[in-house]
């Protein structure tokens, strides 16, 4: 039970994690690595970082089943599944389907040279 402070104001345990990062269903932070035992920042390290995400916008009804799906599917042997890696795993499977239905397995062409010339 959180402490009682004086004015009636209870003061919040410390979770370890932000609010945010229980709403969005992240774990903990683990702690920093100790640089100091030796231990260099190789690959590995940086492999492990996040990839840059950008905010993509979804019909209420489609993100309310991405919602639902995660929940079941953390309680069907995936407990640490968030919405993003679910749709991660959902585009990648949809975007190879639609290469091999509409462009013979091939990468679609990059629009990547057109935005680095507008800028």
């Amino acid at each position: 039970m959180a402490e009682r402070r004086r004015g009636g104001l209870a003061r919040l345990p410390d979770f370890e994690t932000s609010a945010e990062d229980r709403l969005l269903g992240l774990p903990a932070h683990a702690p920093a690595p100790d640089l100091a035992a030796g231990h260099a920042l190789g690959a590995s390290a940086h492999e492990q970082q996040p990839a840059r995400r950008r905010p993509l916008k979804v019909d209420e009804s489609l993100a309310d089943q991405v919602r639902d799906a995660v929940l079941f599917m953390r309680g069907r042997g995936r407990p640490e599944l968030t919405q993003n890696e679910l749709l991660d795993e959902l585009l990648t499977t949809g975007l190879q389907w639609l290469r091999d239905q509409a462009n013979g397995g091939e990468q679609f062409p990059s629009t990547e040279r057109r935005r680095s010339g507008t800028r």
